[in-house]
């Protein structure tokens, strides 16, 4: 490899810069090859969302302007001839494939190192998008073709190794949460009324408003909650079933003790205010907001999902893990966290096994392999 070759970009490919965890994860290490000198380009399908002014002002945005991503490989391909980055990390389903079906067709030069961040069999059949519900198949005929692949648990990688036959076999590097704008962001005031009164718990969740985080569940666990003691519920994100889930805190009767409160720049203030963060979903890849609740000293209740909340909360030690779908059980945990709270410093450490610096490091090693 040429003395120079280290400064050739490391490119992470995106759609957008949505409010999803895969994007702040990958924004968290562009920010981080940039503090550490490494030239970066981060590639969006288009150049919008609501994480773009957070990215450092060193890494270069370059946007392919497409809006639909099956449409983006001639605009790759002109990047990738033009730029000829050291290594393309794509970080999603359909951004795995452009970038998988471009380097067998146009033979580019550069690593293509796959970060996935979700569990291709769980979201099978029933996720929103048409890729996502047919992923498995995608990953059979394509994913052995990755240079390398970073899995963000050891269940996403074992469903890599099972569906690709060994063909591919990923490294497992959790995503990196705390980074220090992290720091700064959790000293910051959380501005909802709700945490004003301290004779009420007050329960956080975060997350799209779609299929794969399963809110009913955690709705219908409230209001058995409510029944039992006071409390209160706030939902960071955004998504297609909002209002169908309004509809269901209105015939649930617990509206008043619900809000949606949407994209948050900044959550951290509100998981360290919460008394307790909950997640509900169907399937993870990892779950990052478990470790950044960890992070804030905040005690987490989650659903057993595949994968990642299992292997963040160590099985059960640094939170309460209940079956996925059962709102009995989500409402036991949720009472007992709130009554007998773990040791806070307990958790911070825990979090603290997701700091951006090692994990940056990690992928550098593998984007890089040759310094």
């Amino acid at each position: 490899m040429p003395e120079n070759r280290r400064q050739a970009p490391v490119a992470i490919f995106l759609s957008a810069m949505s409010g999803g965890g895969a994007e702040r994860a990958m924004l968290n290490l562009a920010n981080r090859f940039a503090e550490l000198e490494q030239p970066v380009d981060m590639v969006l399908g288009r150049r919008e969302g609501p994480y773009l002014n957070q990215l450092d002002p060193r890494v270069r945005v370059i946007d392919l302007g497409v809006t639909r991503m099956l449409k983006a490989l001639p605009a790759l391909n002109a990047y990738m001839r033009r730029e000829r980055p050291a290594a393309l990390m794509p970080a999603l389903a359909h951004t795995h494939i452009v970038s998988l079906v471009g380097k067998k067709l146009y033979r580019w030069p550069s690593r293509l190192v796959l970060s996935i961040q979700n569990t291709p069999s769980a979201s099978a059949g029933i996720a929103p998008r048409w890729i996502e519900r047919n992923w498995p198949i995608f990953v059979k005929a394509l994913y052995g073709g990755a240079d390398d692949t970073v899995a963000i648990s050891q269940g996403v990688a074992e469903d890599i190794r099972r569906l690709t036959g060994g063909k591919a076999s990923p490294h497992v590097i959790h995503n990196p949460v705390v980074t220090p704008s992290f720091f700064r962001q959790l000293e910051e005031e959380a501005t909802h009324p709700w945490f004003r009164d301290k004779s009420v718990p007050v329960i956080l969740a975060a997350g799209r408003l779609t299929n794969q985080k399963d809110y009913p569940t955690m709705l219908e666990a409230f209001a058995r909650l409510l029944a039992r003691r006071p409390a209160r519920l706030i939902i960071l994100g955004e998504g297609e079933l909002k209002d169908e889930l309004v509809a269901l805190c209105s015939s649930l009767s617990i509206s008043d003790h619900v809000a949606f409160a949407g994209f948050a720049s900044n959550p951290y203030s509100l998981m360290k205010a919460a008394n307790l963060f909950v997640l509900s979903s169907r399937w993870e890849g990892l779950a990052n907001v478990i470790a950044e609740s960890l992070a804030c000293g905040t005690p987490v209740v989650s659903t057993d999902c595949p994968s990642g909340p299992s292997e963040i909360l160590a099985g059960g030690k640094y939170g309460r893990l209940v079956p996925v779908g059962d709102p009995a059980a989500l409402a036991d945990a949720i009472q007992a966290s709130l009554e007998s709270p773990p040791d806070k410093a307990l958790l911070a450490r825990r979090g603290a096994d997701f700091a951006v610096e090692n994990i940056a490091q990690h992928y550098l090693d593998i984007l890089l392999p040759n310094g």
